[in-house]
């Protein structure tokens, strides 16, 4: 499984063509997310990294209970990946291809529509509404996800590279198979197909190709719903008109068509929509079952469910005040079910009929005038129990939005008494509990809810002084938010350009994001990405021995994030960088003193000023290698000096021009220059000469043959006065251009070279030694110089190493000793020496 910092990963959720979701958990917070990680096989092309990245800064930019939400956004190494809300429900269809219920399909599509009327007033078309972009929460609320093609309301439908409209086929508005200009009537549509396809189990468009599809969303009719859901028709029918100007013009205007149809569902307008009850219906098992008897008209008898007829109870009834009006307007209007009166002799009826007409006169007369009083004392079942639902519902905090809110159950209830007073109060209970609920939105930056709040509770109280408060501090926090996402943007392109930190840097943007906003997820995740840039800066510069910039990097880590979790490891690793570098430049330092003693001081390899001045390029002010240079400017004086006794001015001049380099200023290379424009008026002089008499030619001849023959012998330098270079010293001297004695003396290093590469061959390594003492004099410059001692070196190293094999105490440190002589800073010499002194004193 792959790895991303900051995340532990748990296991695969899903996979799509273009990414693929983890279950992991955030490590600095411990929570669960849904990692989405964009396939690195995307890179090669820009357009998806920019469609991954847009999603989630499309997302974070909306804040609604119904859009998901996003944590973190970063790029780690090859991946791009967005950390998400985790939505434990999954998807929004059922595996098997069955249907949904109807009532949870109205109340997901209801619940969307909010989302989309949210993200469509923020100027967003989602252009890809379709069920595996719709998943649930544990407690089966839905959510909208994946605003990865989502584009301002305003732009033109874009064509992928092959030319296919951006979207998914089966859920395509006709507009936007069409690929013309879409806004957000296009998404109703394809909330449409969505809730058809939960409604009946199947898309109502099917073919075997995408084109075809995309004609038949233009062309093919309506398609109708199953019988039993015939009340739905009408939905589904504006949510699918053909012409956006025919459909919802809002997902607001949606919510409410489908609160309309839970409400008249509940009141059991439609008993035969599945799964979904009138109100007496889903009541039944709240409360005693409540029958008319047969045997009393005016009765109503109580009975638990289930209970027999013979445990019934009868329960007196003042009947209906109609009936009571009916009464006293006389007998032929009176209630049909009343029981006639057992008949009595015609004079004593007839008094009594008088003396109770004139009763129920009098009642009539009352009941009249008095109505509004006696109907508030009057049993109304099913009003009490919806006022006592409402009232529940708003203990709970289910303030608005569903058929069983209290907004929505208060209001039922006033539409069947207008004048009830607990509804017009619960009401207002309801408006103050929604600015309450907006309150508390603003206060944790959740400007969805606080919008939705505030609306309805304007809806219910009409406006008034706390309701304008709060919106303007919607408002407020709204153009702050616009302020922040430019300060996101501006952030990201510096942290993109390495601009970390420094006024306008990626932590400067942050930090002023969280100066507005102390919570903000997005911007505390961008403090981290900016601590991880410089802790990767800081480990690149360890990694590459430049302890200054790693120390500048780890200090800007520690003022931006004190607590970041590589800090200590970082501070660790720099200090033995520190360490470790002035090891090595104490190492290169003695490397520099040996070459200056051995009179490598210029040319090719490592020679005495490029090892002093690479100690000065990692610390400008190192005295010691500062003293070096100037030492070293002083040998090639002294060399050039040499040059000029020789008569070489070429030699001369480029050995002073190399002093006056590294020591500008340097007193001896003025009068060696001096010295050298003396030799070059003489040499001048002496070519102006007269020529040679046949003696001093005839000596020069026997100078150069018995120099060659020096030569050959090996006699290069010694001894004195019959050495090869004595000899082409002595016939230059009488002919300084002579070409033949000038090519000889210029061949004594090669013939060097060539006695020492024998004497190495042979073994013979203290005459090897002795070779390359005099390829130093000879020529000091010479590039073959710091490789030979090398080889040298390595040389007596295995000698030490064999005698110490073989016990010989003394042979061993003999060959020591010269390694010590040829490179002092030879990390083996101690190596070595452990090793020798466990061998016994008198080996020989």
């Amino acid at each position: 499984m792959i790895e991303i910092p900051g995340y532990r990963l748990l296991r695969q959720l899903g996979r799509g063509g273009m990414a693929t979701v983890y279950l992991a958990i955030q490590e600095s917070v411990d929570r669960e997310v849904a990692l989405k990680v964009m396939s690195p096989a995307l890179l090669i092309d820009p357009n998806f990294g920019e469609r991954f990245l847009r999603e989630a800064k499309i997302a974070a930019r909306l804040h609604h209970r119904h859009v998901v939400g996003v944590h973190d956004v970063g790029r780690a190494g090859d991946y791009h990946y967005i950390a998400m809300e985790y939505l434990a429900g999954g998807p929004v269809l059922l595996k098997d291809g069955h249907p949904r219920p109807v009532s949870f399909a109205l109340r997901t599509v209801r619940e969307i529509a909010g989302a989309l009327n949210y993200a469509h007033e923020k100027g967003f078309v989602h252009r890809d509404v379709k069920p595996d972009n719709i998943l649930l929460r544990d407690d089966d609320s839905s959510v909208l996800t994946d605003f990865g093609i989502a584009r301002a309301s305003d732009t033109v439908t874009r064509m992928t590279k092959t030319g296919a409209v951006v979207g998914t086929p089966h859920y395509m508005s006709p507009e936007q198979a069409r690929g013309r200009q879409i806004d957000g009537r296009s998404d109703l549509y394809a909330l449409g197909i969505v809730l058809y396809e939960m409604l009946v189990g199947r898309v109502p468009y099917h073919a075997d190709d995408s084109l075809a599809v995309g004609i038949m969303h233009i062309t093919q009719p309506i398609p109708t719903l199953p019988e039993p859901l015939t009340p739905l028709q009408p939905l589904v029918e504006q949510l699918l008109a053909k012409e956006p100007e025919h459909r919802f013009q809002s997902g607001r205007e949606v919510a409410a068509a489908i609160s309309a149809i839970e409400q008249r569902a509940a009141s059991g307008e439609w008993p035969q929509l599945p799964d979904i009850q009138p109100r007496e219906v889903r009541r039944q098992a709240r409360r005693p079952e409540t029958r008319v008897s047969p045997s009393s008209p005016e009765g109503v008898t109580f009975a638990l469910p289930g209970e027999s007829p013979e445990r019934q109870r009868s329960e007196p009834s003042m009947g209906r005040f109609d009936d009571i009006v009916a009464m006293a307007n006389g007998p032929a209007r009176a209630s049909r079910t009343a029981t006639p009166p057992p008949r009595a002799p015609f004079r004593r009826n007839l008094v009594g009929l008088a003396v109770a007409g004139l009763v129920l006169a009098a009642a009539g007369f009352g009941a009249w005038n008095y109505q509004d009083r006696l109907r508030t004392l009057l049993p109304n079942t099913e009003l009490n129990d919806t006022l006592a639902r409402a009232q529940h519902a708003l203990e709970a905090g289910r303030l608005s939005g569903s058929a069983d809110s209290a907004r929505e159950l208060f209001e039922g209830a006033r539409s069947s008494e207008p004048d009830n007073d607990i509804a017009r109060n619960g009401l207002r209970n309801v408006g103050n509990r929604l600015l309450e609920r907006a309150r508390d939105a603003l206060g944790r930056g959740d400007l969805g809810v606080a919008r939705e709040s505030i609306s309805a509770a304007r809806e219910l109280l009409g406006g008034g002084t706390a309701v304008e408060d709060l919106d303007r501090q919607l408002g407020r926090l709204e153009s702050r938010g616009t302020e922040i996402e430019v300060l996101f943007g501006q952030a990201q392109a510096a942290l993109d350009a390495g601009r970390i930190v420094g006024p306008e840097g990626a932590v400067d943007q942050y930090r002023r994001i969280l100066a507005a906003d102390a919570d903000n997820a997005l911007a505390k995740a961008g403090l981290r990405k900016a601590a991880d840039a410089l802790a990767a800066a800081a480990r690149k510069a360890l990694a590459e021995s430049d302890a200054s910039a790693a120390a500048s990097r780890i200090g800007e880590l520690g003022e931006v994030l004190p607590d970041y979790p590589g800090l200590p490891e970082l501070q660790g690793q720099l200090t033995q960088a520190r360490e470790a570098a002035q090891a090595e430049i104490d190492r290169t330092l003695a490397q520099a003193q040996a070459q200056l003693r051995a009179g490598q001081v210029a040319g090719a390899g490592d020679n005495a000023v490029t090892l002093f001045q690479s100690v000065l390029a990692r610390r400008p002010t190192d005295a010691a290698a500062s003293d070096g240079l100037r030492k070293s400017a002083q040998t090639l004086v002294i060399q050039a000096e040499a040059a000029i006794e020789d008569s070489n001015s070429e030699r001369a001049d480029r050995l002073l021009a190399e002093a006056e380099r590294i020591a500008p200023g340097l007193p001896a290379t003025a009068g060696a220059r001096n010295r050298l424009r003396e030799l070059r008026e003489r040499l001048a002089i002496d070519r102006a000469q007269a020529p040679l008499t046949v003696a001093a030619q005839e000596r020069v001849r026997t100078l150069v043959s018995e120099a060659g023959e020096a030569a050959a012998a090996g006699r290069l330098l010694v001894p004195p006065g019959v050495s090869a270079y004595d000899k082409y010293r002595a016939a230059l001297a009488i002919d300084r251009n002579n070409a033949e004695a000038q090519r000889g003396l210029s061949a004594l290093s090669v013939r060097a070279r060539e006695l020492f590469a024998q004497h190495l061959q042979a073994g013979q390594l203290l005459e090897a030694r002795d070779e390359w003492e005099v390829l130093r004099q000879l020529a000091p410059a010479d590039p073959a110089i710091a490789p030979l001692q090398g080889q040298l070196v390595n040389a007596f190293i295995d000698e030490a190493t064999a005698r110490i094999t073989e016990g010989r105490r003394t042979d061993a440190t003999r060959a020591l000793e010269s390694v010590r002589k040829l490179n002092p800073a030879d990390p083996r010499v101690g190596m070595l020496e452990e090793r020798l002194r466990a061998v016994p004193e008198g080996g020989s």
